[in-house]
């Protein structure tokens, strides 16, 4: 049966990975707002605000207090079977999530662009991921506290295994929310400036 669905998840996954590229190289480049410069410019020391590290860690904080108390009813649910009735509030969590998660991304970039650091593109996509951070360290502390009577090591495995998909899946999905809000937030305000 397993391999059954594996074979198809193939025989659908991979012809649309190619339709996806084919697709995409026909797609126009798009210009830049501004004329830029070829030679890149020397970015300065950022000030302790600007900090990218400390714009990493603070990036994540609101969004994942958004969704820390939901996430504890679903994770109870997922791993101790409770029985999980709230999906319409799941989906405004969630929506509220990635709200919080875009407009947290565009208030970091436009931090780093005040601190005349114009290198955003990466930075932006781990601002928006840093919710895995706490996710993850949440997910450890499920782990010690409700689930500390499992008996093997089997079921922690299984744990940290889907643990460890969840929240690569998060960061992923959180990191392309963060750089999709700054694309467009740096793309709004250099298109509105009058170049000679």
């Amino acid at each position: 049966m397993y391999f059954g669905i594996v074979a198809v998840w193939f025989l659908v996954s991979i012809p649309l990975t190619f339709v996806g590229g084919y697709l995409a190289l026909r797609l126009p480049i798009r210009d830049n707002p501004v004329k830029t410069n070829q030679i890149p410019r020397h970015v300065p020391p950022p000030p302790l605000a600007a900090h990218p590290t400390l714009l990493l860690f603070a990036a994540g904080i609101l969004p994942f207090g958004t969704m820390f108390i939901e996430l504890y009813f679903a994770m109870t649910s997922l791993w101790l079977g409770y029985f999980y009735y709230l999906f319409g509030f799941v989906f405004l969590i969630g929506a509220l999530t990635l709200v919080i998660n875009a407009e947290i991304s565009v208030l970091c970039t436009y931090v780093q662009l005040c601190a005349e650091d114009y290198q955003w593109w990466w930075s932006s996509f781990r601002r928006g991921g840093s919710v895995a951070i706490y996710f993850a360290i949440y997910a450890l502390g499920f782990l010690l506290s409700t689930l500390a009577t499992l008996d093997g090591f089997l079921p922690v495995l299984i744990y940290v295994c889907y643990m460890t998909i969840a929240v690569t899946s998060t960061y992923f999905a959180m990191g392309m929310v963060g750089f999709t809000s700054s694309w467009a937030f740096v793309h709004a305000i250099f298109g509105a400036i009058k170049s000679d």
